[in-house]
């Protein structure tokens, strides 16, 4: 099965309608809004616990304390026991977990890296949903098929996507990163930057299965929205169902998301290694599923 779903792939022509891919998605108008979204939304979680910690910044000379001072007070706040549990609460981890992401780590990176995590399967389906559909309804992919064959197409625009959304990531989180180090100077250079890394290395993984899921559906659809739409719905939808079963069944149910990349989110920012190794597998183990489901069905239909 494997050879005849990968027969005719040269990783050279893969390469090459990636690289071209990404180039396109940079410069067409859909490229722009979707690299928009992942700036807005990143910049919007970012101001939600950026913005009270400068109010409390600028008001600090009137309550007769310095500026420093005052951020070091927030900080102190974010790793209190009160944000513990909202934080343990949110993630669904144990005290430990959240002790790591609030006491050992920059709080205030792991509070917006949490956000966006929550937020980062959506946006990525923005940025991913059209890889083929659009070409499949224009007829232009026959025009491709000439001089290479489907797995090189299907690979090479997933590669494309993949490129083109680390880039929009690794923008996001040094912009946030900057910010937050250069105007607050609350973290020392090393550990922020370090965890910076991480965040953006979780964030990067968690979006892998889902670009692979919109190289899946885009290929199964001939319309653009109907990918997008049909994308967003695989991504809450479930997540729904599972949440509703939960709230109003007395069975515990939570453990149902770990059937969707979704479950292993905030495992891929864990202090234990081997439980961020195990997230990192499930996130390819998932990624290679919608490419074989992907890929079997472009190797059947009608281009």
């Amino acid at each position: 099965m494997r050879d005849s779903i990968l027969t005719g792939l040269k990783w050279s022509q893969a390469r090459l309608v990636g690289s071209y891919w990404v180039r396109f998605s940079m410069r067409s108008g859909g490229g722009i809004m979707a690299l928009l979204t992942f700036l807005i939304t990143g910049l919007t979680v970012a101001s939600v616990f950026v913005s009270p910690i400068e109010a409390i910044v600028d008001q600090s000379n009137s309550l007769g304390h310095t500026a420093e001072e005052a951020v070091e007070q927030v900080d102190q706040l974010a790793r209190s026991d009160q944000f513990v549990d909202v934080m343990e609460w949110v993630t669904g981890s144990d005290t430990a977990e959240a002790e790591y992401l609030l006491r050992t780590q920059p709080a205030l990176l792991s509070a917006i890296f949490v956000i966006l995590l929550i937020c980062f399967p959506y946006v990525t389906c923005i940025g991913a949903f059209n890889q083929t559909s659009s070409d499949i309804r224009s007829k232009g992919l026959r025009y491709l098929l000439l001089r290479t064959e489907r797995p090189n197409v299907f690979l090479g625009r997933f590669l494309g996507t993949v490129a083109f959304v680390a880039i929009s990531i690794v923008m996001v989180i040094a912009l946030i990163t900057a910010y937050i180090g250069f105007k607050f100077g609350l973290y020392p250079a090393s550990p922020l930057v370090g965890w910076a890394a991480q965040g953006a290395l979780a964030m990067f993984l968690l979006s892998l299965p889902y670009i692979a899921m919109c190289s899946w559906i885009s290929g199964l659809l001939d319309t653009a929205f109907g990918s997008l739409a049909s994308n967003l719905m695989l991504v809450g939808f479930p997540l729904i169902l599972i949440k509703t079963a939960d709230a109003t069944l007395p069975a515990d149910l939570e453990w149902m998301t770990r059937i969707l990349p979704w479950g292993w989110k905030t495992d891929l920012l864990s202090g234990d290694p081997a439980t961020r190794a195990l997230a990192c597998g499930m996130m390819l183990a998932f990624t290679t599923g919608f490419l074989f489901l992907g890929l079997r069905s472009f190797r059947k239909r009608d281009l």
